[in-house]
């Protein structure tokens, strides 16, 4: 099933997906037997037996719908609690990379950073270039969705704990990340990741149940129609499970929180002749199965760096 949120005036809402429409979620749980009618995403997912009231929904019931093409997609969840990042983790990337950082092994466990989850933003909306940073960057990723509080929970049974994937670009003020002109000590990942609308995701959460284990997805990204990203999540070092299970090892995992599982080569800071995003480009992030999720670049109104 495909969940997705959705502006109304001033509210965003929680719908369903649903041969060219999004039906409201809240108006279709209300004809649900048993079912407790919430109107956002991440309220469905903290209820216990969310699977089972999607599975009861009768989706040909007459309740309120918007065609699809008409409807102003907002993120899918737009309040997670945390915003989790597996960083370096496709052989590609870690590969192109060597120019900068030198030959490395293979990490051997997952690499855990953050994103603000101030950065999450629709799948459609614009990403605004600060002036801050001259190094805008994208990276396609898929992002696994946390449908159940998970606590130390071995591989093997995380599934269990995942609500579904969405498509996230992982935008990058890369001068900001690297702290450019500092010594290395100060390259700290989290600010020049983290400016408002930095993270478009969607375009729906897809629930887990469409994808069977080890379901191989193609990963693209292009630029102004270019295709600039092609791979697939074979590339990943650590699969899902892998990456979900260690992060709850670490920290509590709540229904909503977001875990994005890295980006294949292709992007902008391991070019050698590196031309990076600029105001009036499109970028569209794309992973089969899911969808995509499309931006444009909009320069700040505020002209000076607060740097």
């Amino acid at each position: 099933m495909r969940l997705v949120s959705y502006r109304k005036g001033k509210d965003v809402r929680a719908g369903v997906q649903h041969e060219g429409k999004i039906l409201d979620l809240e108006a279709l749980m209300k004809k649900t037997r048993g079912a407790k009618p919430v109107s956002s995403v991440r309220a469905l997912l903290e209820q216990s037996g969310w699977k089972q009231t999607l599975k009861k929904l009768k989706l040909d019931a007459k309740v309120p719908s918007i065609p699809l093409r008409k409807a102003k997609l907002a993120a899918p969840v737009g309040e997670p609690r945390k915003l989790i990042i597996s960083g370096l983790n496709t052989y590609s990337h870690m590969k192109e990379l060597e120019g900068l950082t030198g030959s490395v092994e293979p990490p051997i466990r997952p690499m855990v950073i953050a994103k603000a989850t101030s950065t999450v933003s629709g799948p459609f909306d614009d990403i605004v270039l600060p002036p801050e940073t001259k190094k805008l960057d994208y990276e396609c990723e898929l992002v696994a969705v946390i449908g159940k509080t998970a606590r130390r929970i071995p591989v093997e049974k995380i599934r269990n704990y995942i609500a579904g994937y969405m498509v996230m670009n992982d935008v990058s003020a890369r001068d900001v990340q690297l702290a450019e002109g500092q010594a290395l000590f100060y390259r700290v990942h989290f600010p020049g990741k983290s400016f408002d609308t930095f993270c478009p995701c969607g375009p729906a959460l897809v629930t887990l149940d469409e994808f069977p284990t080890g379901r191989v997805m193609k990963v693209r990204t292009l630029v102004n129609g270019k295709v600039r990203q092609n791979d697939d999540t074979s590339d990943l070092i650590f699969p899902v499970e892998r990456v979900v299970s260690h992060c709850s090892t670490i920290m509590t995992l709540y229904p909503g929180d977001m875990i994005s599982m890295g980006s294949p080569a292709g992007v902008i800071l391991a070019d050698p002749n590196p031309v990076y995003l600029k105001a009036g480009d499109v970028v569209r992030c794309e992973i089969e199965g899911i969808g995509a999720v499309e931006n444009k670049i909009k320069a700040d109104k505020v002209k000076k760096s607060a740097f």
